[in-house]
């Protein structure tokens, strides 16, 4: 099985910076392709096999101690 992973900055290309067309791609709402849209380096998001992958933060797990 081949993986294909991509960045939303690499779709913007394929598509010419179509924004509307990328989110109609993966799916979700075009604020969100904005919100990514700067991440060349893939830090916080990556698209593996057409599904947005996102890095969330781990809000509410403090450490004590």
């Amino acid at each position: 099985m081949i993986t294909e992973v991509k960045t939303i900055p690499e779709l913007l290309v394929t598509t010419r910076g179509n924004q509307s067309e990328v989110a109609r791609i993966l799916d979700v709402n075009r604020s969100t392709i904005m919100k990514y849209a700067r991440d060349h380096a893939a830090t916080s998001h990556a698209i593996i096999n057409g599904r947005l992958m996102v890095k969330t933060s781990k809000k509410g797990s403090e450490r004590h101690g």
